[in-house]
């Protein structure tokens, strides 16, 4: 009975290799990524970026402009009245820019940005009225104490240059985005 047992477990077994059925295929796995996948970033805002090349294109642009008139002047000249009207009418003129260029600017996109701003453009408001101011003295009379007065007022115009914050830590550039469109800001690198 045991070898019969083994025949009839044989033949079933032939039977079914040979039957000629092919075996079920194996499943498909359809793998689809979330359709919550992270967009790199787009880059620096536009808008922070056109702002903050605003902001330090008007700033160190009056540095520019007043280191380049100062190192085209002769030195050990004797300062006439002509002379300090000259050059107070050209420091109010680049002053004077510095204040239409910020008050053109839109509103800030950084945070605090339009305090920032305004401080600056009441500080270059003061040079350039300084400047305008000891010049018409000057227009007015040559006398010594005109001549003081726009001593005084050229003294006046070199304060933006020894005050002006560093613009970055006064922007509070403090964010990744921040930084990278202050990175972007061509403008806010000093020459």
């Amino acid at each position: 009975m045991k070898s019969k047992l083994s025949l009839i477990a044989l033949t079933l077994l032939a039977t079914t290799a040979c039957s000629g059925e092919p075996p079920p295929a194996p499943a498909t796995v359809t793998v689809t990524p979330p359709s919550s996948v992270p967009k790199p970033p787009a880059g620096p805002d536009a808008k922070t970026v056109a702002w903050l090349d605003g902001v330090c294109g008007a700033v160190y642009g009056y540095m520019k402009a007043s280191n380049d008139y100062a190192s085209k002047q002769r030195s050990g000249t004797e300062v006439t009245r002509g002379a300090l009207k000259e050059d107070l009418r050209a420091r109010a003129g680049f002053a004077g820019k510095v204040v239409d260029d910020l008050t053109a600017l839109p509103p800030s996109p950084i945070p605090g940005g339009d305090a920032v701003k305004k401080s600056l453009v009441d500080q270059y408001a003061a040079a350039r009225d300084a400047a305008t101011a000891g010049e018409q003295r000057l227009e007015k009379s040559g006398n010594e104490a005109a001549m003081d007065a726009a001593i005084k007022a050229m003294e006046a115009t070199q304060k933006p240059i020894t005050e002006t914050p560093d613009l970055m830590p006064a922007l509070k550039i403090d964010t990744q985005d921040l930084m990278a469109a202050a990175a972007e800001a061509k403008k806010c690198v000093p020459a």
